[in-house]
């Protein structure tokens, strides 16, 4: 199951197509990442028919990238940030890629 998440984009670099990329936090982590993922494209490609045009033969959208966080990742985030409960939500879809680089950079110095 998963407890919190977000997501942000891969921009398309010459050469190579564009993505999503994924922080999870799971209650209990998968027994194999590989297969969550696959679970997860397939579930976004049911439920959004833009998204599986878009990752046909993966032409213009390659595979999600998915890290797997330590249970309290997220939390531990808002907390040093000053927002942690209330109102505040880890942001979960993001069109830039500068929330996700920031929990990427909180986590390596944890």
């Amino acid at each position: 199951m998963v407890n919190d998440y977000t997501a942000a984009p891969i921009y398309f670099s010459e050469g190579e197509s564009g993505g999503h990329e994924w922080l999870i936090e799971f209650e209990q982590q998968p027994a194999s990442l590989d297969a969550f993922i696959d679970v997860l494209d397939r579930s976004l490609k049911t439920i959004n028919s833009d998204y599986e045009a878009k990752r046909h033969k993966d032409m213009a959208l390659r595979r999600p990238t998915v890290h797997a966080l330590q249970a309290g990742s997220f939390t531990e985030w808002l907390k040093s940030k000053g927002k942690l409960g209330g109102q505040h939500k880890v942001p979960r879809l993001n069109n830039d890629r500068n929330v996700l680089e920031e929990i990427l950079r909180f986590i390596e110095k944890q």
